[in-house]
């Protein structure tokens, strides 16, 4: 077997211990709080609090990334810090707002956090997982669908007060099974990483354009967590369909992880991310006409022709657009401004949208909206990237 063939199924092995651990805090958040007996606009405040620490937190351990030149170091302290946070978020049961707001806001900040850094340490260890991401990504999808449906098993057992426990085993098997990987390989600035470096990344209007669209492309992507969800609950359905809602996602997610750099190759990360936009704007009607959780489940299924392409495309994507010294910080901030804010964006907009006009109307205002982003992609398509190879 080939060192780079090794080297890929060792990061493939980490990422599915991983994501099984990433599953235990983030899946039961809205079951949690529901049960809590948290109201709507409660439950909004502690998930803007989560996106406030991911927000700023990916963009700082960015920076710090590129100036310490190390990634491994820091994904180790912020997986340390989301056993802590977790753990002691779901030790305490009951209506505890502060407490909770506090607790959760770095649990999921940390989970947004640990997900970035280790997309970061992949890119950034050998040319070859860039081209070949999708398929060590797919196996975190595969981590994400074991440890659903574990969750949900711990919780209905032993009770949601064993959730620390259960992460701190996972996480410890995530710090073994990862622990002689090599770190990120950095390339050395002449003068150093300094606050002012950003500036050189922020001033390219290519790289500003991909991280709107991207914002608006995990705006809507957000409702599936949020607005499809209530849906399921508001109809009837129970946590077991929650957590096979995310299962079931995370198995279709599989072929295209699978096939990403082959897409990438043919067609390039630009179409694919078009291509993805119009299959939101599909998923989201079909969200907004299902009458029953079956269905719901089942318009989820097109998370394998919206999410993978989304992941794929935009890693290499930011990657192109991002100066070789800032590559860490390009990709953590382009996450924080995207799926972070995306993620204070969502709740507070979609609760208020749901409260005012009803589910069924907001899901198709978020299905319009995503003539936004692919407008803009049309426009991003003409634009022309670094002159730097990345696959």
């Amino acid at each position: 077997m080939s060192k780079n063939n090794r080297l890929t199924l060792r990061f493939m092995l980490v990422f599915m211990v991983a994501y099984i651990g990433y599953t235990i805090p983030f899946t039961q958040i809205i079951p949690f709080l529901t049960a809590s007996g948290y109201t709507a606009s409660e439950r909004g405040l502690i998930l803007a609090g989560m996106s406030l620490v991911g927000i700023f937190g990916q963009f700082i351990f960015g920076f710090l990334c590129d100036k310490y030149r190390t990634v491994k170091k820091f994904y180790y302290g912020a997986l340390i810090a989301l056993v802590v946070f977790s753990w002691a978020t779901y030790a305490t049961t009951g209506n505890l707002f502060y407490y909770h707001l506090i607790t959760f806001a770095f649990t999921g900040g940390l989970f947004q956090i640990v997900v970035g850094l280790l997309d970061a340490w992949t890119l950034e260890s050998d040319p070859y997982l860039v081209l070949h991401y999708g398929k060590i990504r797919a196996f975190g999808a595969l981590g994400w669908a074991i440890g659903s449906p574990m969750t949900a098993m711990i919780v209905n057992q032993l009770g949601y007060d064993r959730l620390g426990l259960a992460n701190l085993i996972i996480t410890l098997i995530t710090f073994a099974v990862s622990w002689t990987l090599r770190d990120a390989v950095k390339v050395t600035h002449k003068s150093g990483i300094h606050w002012n470096d950003v500036k050189e990344l922020v001033r390219r209007k290519e790289y500003l354009v991909l991280v709107a669209i991207l914002l608006m492309i995990n705006i809507v992507a957000s409702a599936d967590m949020y607005t499809v969800i209530d849906k399921i609950l508001l109809l009837g359905g129970t946590n077991g369909d929650v957590s096979l809602k995310w299962s079931f996602q995370a198995i279709v997610e599989l072929p295209l992880f699978f096939l990403g750099a082959r897409l990438l190759v043919k067609f390039g990360g630009k179409k694919l991310l078009l291509f993805a936009t119009a299959m939101y704007f599909i998923r989201f009607f079909g969200y907004a006409w299902a009458s029953t959780p079956a269905l719901l489940i089942a318009f989820s299924g097109f998370q394998m022709v919206t999410f993978p392409l989304i992941n794929v495309s935009s890693k290499v994507l930011i990657a192109g657009e991002s100066p070789d010294h800032l590559r860490s910080t390009g990709l953590l901030f382009a996450t924080s401004m995207s799926f972070s804010l995306a993620s204070l964006i969502a709740p507070l907009t979609f609760g208020f949208l749901v409260q005012t006009f009803g589910t069924n109307a907001t899901l198709i205002g978020i299905a319009l909206s995503t003539m936004i982003p692919f407008a803009l992609g049309l426009w991003y398509m003409t634009m022309k990237p670094l002159d730097k190879t990345i696959i």
